[in-house]
């Protein structure tokens, strides 16, 4: 009915609603100008050959989102990548993923100190075909001590001038402290993401909806202000309202998404900001 209802071939916002980083059919993100100035600062790290840089942002501002736009970036300028998502991981399966990332044969049965070698050999083999590397870390503050000194060997591996090795992290500013601090002494470059401004909002909502078959407007003007003004315009919380919009909408048979439907659809939601924000943060 969802669907039907608005003449939509799909759900336009189930992506980032659910904070996934990228689509199943393998959609690019919304260009907005947060992502486009985190991507460039990534490929400034990777380009100038510096050892380790953090992507910093609140919960739901799109650091997956970003993360994987970076990735998809530097892929397609011939860098290895290796993206981990770091929830879980123990101190070896970080490195069997790396070493896996690497295209180094990882074997189930090899100790930490063969997937050590494993990992060093592949470095060297991209270091003497002049290749760059990349490993992106997402939610960095999940890994464990042990884990965490892992990664600060691995920034250590390649010490050669000549070495091509960077490795970002993403994590939320307040979760920095969690970090290793011989890690943090290691960083090069900060990327701060910032939230959506109400251009971004209105732009990825109307994009959305058109890239999902609709072609007529359905948010009015004051209705997307509205979106922007409750969501304070965090990414996942603004697909995730302008969702329950539309669905209250369906259900309401209605022709349009007004300020008012979008008001109940807050208060539907039960959603809250994190304590501290406000309306002008």
């Amino acid at each position: 009915m969802y669907l039907q209802h608005w003449g939509l071939d799909r759900s336009p916002f189930a992506t980032i609603a659910f904070g996934h980083g990228a689509s199943a059919d393998g959609r690019e993100p919304y260009p907005t100008r947060p992502l486009a100035e985190a991507t460039a600062r990534a490929d400034y790290l990777v380009s100038q050959q510096r050892r380790v840089g953090v992507l910093v942002g609140g919960r739901g501002w799109g650091k997956t989102t970003a993360l994987a736009a970076i990735v998809a970036e530097q892929r397609r300028a011939a860098v290895q990548t290796v993206l981990l998502d770091a929830v879980g991981l123990t101190a070896r399966e970080l490195l069997f993923r790396v070493a896996e990332g690497l295209d180094a044969s990882p074997d189930s049965a090899d100790c930490q100190m063969r997937l050590w070698r494993r990992v060093e050999d592949a470095l060297a083999e991209n270091r003497w075909q002049g290749l760059a590397t990349l490993l992106a870390v997402d939610d960095a503050e999940e890994l464990g001590p042990d884990s965490q000194q892992q990664l600060v060997r691995l920034a250590r591996l390649e010490a050669d001038p000549a070495a091509r090795w960077t490795i970002l992290l993403a994590t939320g500013a307040e979760s920095l402290e969690r970090l290793n601090p011989s890690l943090l002494h290691l960083i090069d470059l900060r990327i701060d993401l910032p939230r959506w401004s109400a251009n971004d909002t209105v732009g990825y909502v109307q994009t959305a909806l058109v890239d999902a078959g609709r072609y007529e407007p359905i948010f009015t003007e004051r209705a997307l202000e509205q979106l922007h003004e409750l969501t304070r315009g965090v990414p996942r919380h603004v697909a995730r309202l302008a969702d329950f919009a539309l669905l209250a909408g369906a259900g309401a048979q209605a022709t349009r998404i007004d300020a008012a439907t979008v008001e109940q659809a807050f208060a539907e939601t039960k959603w809250a900001p994190p304590s501290g924000m406000s309306l002008a943060s």
